[in-house]
């Protein structure tokens, strides 16, 4: 009888027959499952996708309204700065105004004492 001689050559080659045969069983075996999971990565990986896009466009949505708002409330406060400036430049000219007649009668009463004296 023969004896089996073990090459270097000859193990390479029975180990890559072996690995080929698990790699096909494994692929018989979780074939499925492996597809069932790919789709389902796929499934996921859409909807992240699709709720980042939604995402960004409610940040950009908000980011604009509130910008507009910023603008109206800054214009608002300017209208109300204005008025309230043109309402109190209205009440000091008629402080003014009063003080002016205050002096008047003041010097209306002095010219009828010295018209009284005189």
């Amino acid at each position: 009888m023969g004896k089996n001689i073990s090459t270097p050559q000859n193990g390479a080659v029975a180990n890559n027959s072996v690995d080929s045969r698990i790699a096909a069983v494994r692929d018989l075996i979780f074939s499925e499952n492996i597809q069932q999971y790919d789709e389902q990565f796929n499934d996921v990986n859409s909807k992240i996708e699709a709720l980042r896009k939604e995402t960004e466009s409610n940040l950009h949505q908000t980011t604009q309204s509130i910008e507009k708002k910023l603008a109206d409330l800054q214009n608002l406060m300017e209208s109300r700065f204005d008025a309230l400036t043109k309402d109190l430049d209205k009440r000091l000219e008629k402080l003014d105004d009063t003080k002016a007649d205050r002096r008047k009668l003041g010097k209306a009463l002095e010219k009828i004492a010295l018209t009284l004296q005189g």
